[in-house]
């Protein structure tokens, strides 16, 4: 991400323009576009600026059906919602698609460092869009001992902001990740028996 930072101007440009291009349909609020990139209101609106001049981004108006209430009072009214979407013309698209989302080049080690704090990692998996399989089931699977989901919930949502995208993940214990792998559990088979990066693997240690 560094590097990316660097050559393109910034974290906050790179978050910006990997969700755009990701939702490359999608009409974004400056105030939605600062929740989902988990960025600075007043940085976000410099940045979408900046990215509407060079051509990157337009400005579009559209009409979408928004729901109100619930159960039997729920009711559904037109209503026009004005922000930025991607401007497919924009000529270099593709090239910033390839670079942006080559997520494969990422310092793995340094990508399971963030989740120290999260509990006794036994097992980091990286899969997905980690190693270019778009089959894949998971991003991300992290097995381990008095493992906190709410702070490795916490640390997913901010890598989601930084890539554009959602990480697919799942954590679960050791007990439970052993006995299902006993039991050829589909969800851990698929995973297991088709490609993916090991970054951590304390389990065959004490297998």
């Amino acid at each position: 991400m560094e590097l990316l930072a660097r050559l393109l101007g910034g974290t906050e440009r790179v978050k910006i323009m990997r969700l755009f291009l990701h939702h490359d349909e999608q009409i974004f609020s400056p105030s939605e576009v600062a929740d989902k990139t988990k960025s600075k209101a007043l940085l976000v609106k410099k940045e979408i600026a900046t990215l509407t001049v060079l051509g990157f981004l337009e400005k579009k108006k559209a009409k979408v059906f928004v729901t109100t209430g619930k159960g039997k009072a729920q009711t559904a009214r037109l209503k026009e919602v004005s922000g930025y979407v991607l401007r497919k013309t924009f000529p270099h698209n593709d090239a910033l698609r390839a670079l942006l989302f080559d997520f494969q080049s990422l310092d793995k080690k340094e990508l399971a460092s963030r989740f120290k704090t999260i509990g006794r990692i036994k097992l980091f998996v990286l899969s997905g869009v980690f190693i270019g399989d778009i089959k894949s089931r998971v991003d991300i699977l992290i097995v381990g001992e008095s493992i906190k989901k709410p702070k490795a919930e916490k640390v997913l949502e901010s890598l989601s902001a930084e890539m554009g995208r959602d990480v697919i993940f799942s954590v679960m214990d050791v007990e439970e990740y052993e006995y299902r792998l006993k039991m050829y559990d589909k969800f851990i088979r698929d995973i297991v028996d088709m490609p993916h990066e090991r970054v951590i693997d304390k389990l065959r240690e004490i297998q």
